[in-house]
């Protein structure tokens, strides 16, 4: 039984000294403020923003991140291709002209079919 009595009083130490612990740790807390602790504020700031940005990283690359990467690196490839001269330089032109050509078909069906660049009335329906 002796054994038993140690145990419930080694515990109950361990439960004091967390309490302890919070209670101390809540009173650092409110006593970090910008213009007390400038330093450490600024260091715990950015550690809390490097986490949020981690976390955010790992959650796009677990809701279909792969993607939004690949468009990225893509997109960054395409502006790098644009803006370096060299040989390139009249192929990348070419491909330009084939995307404009290709918007600008997409832009007239988009406008045609919401109607726009028509004015026929009722009137004009005569065959």
């Amino acid at each position: 039984m002796g054994s038993s009595k140690r145990v419930t009083s080694s515990s109950q130490r361990t439960h004091r000294s967390i309490e302890d612990l919070r209670k101390r740790h809540s009173q650092e807390l409110e006593n970090l403020t910008l213009t007390t602790r400038p330093f450490k504020t600024l260091r715990l700031f950015i550690l809390a923003i490097f986490e949020y940005f981690k976390q955010s990283i790992f959650y796009l690359f677990a809701t279909g991140g792969w993607l939004l990467l690949f468009n990225t690196l893509l997109a960054t490839l395409g502006i790098l291709l644009v803006t370096i001269e060299g040989p390139h330089e009249k192929h990348v032109e070419e491909v330009s002209r084939y995307v404009r050509f290709g918007l600008w078909w997409i832009v007239l069906g988009v406008a045609s079919s919401i109607g726009l660049g028509t004015e026929i009335g009722e009137d004009d329906w005569h065959c």
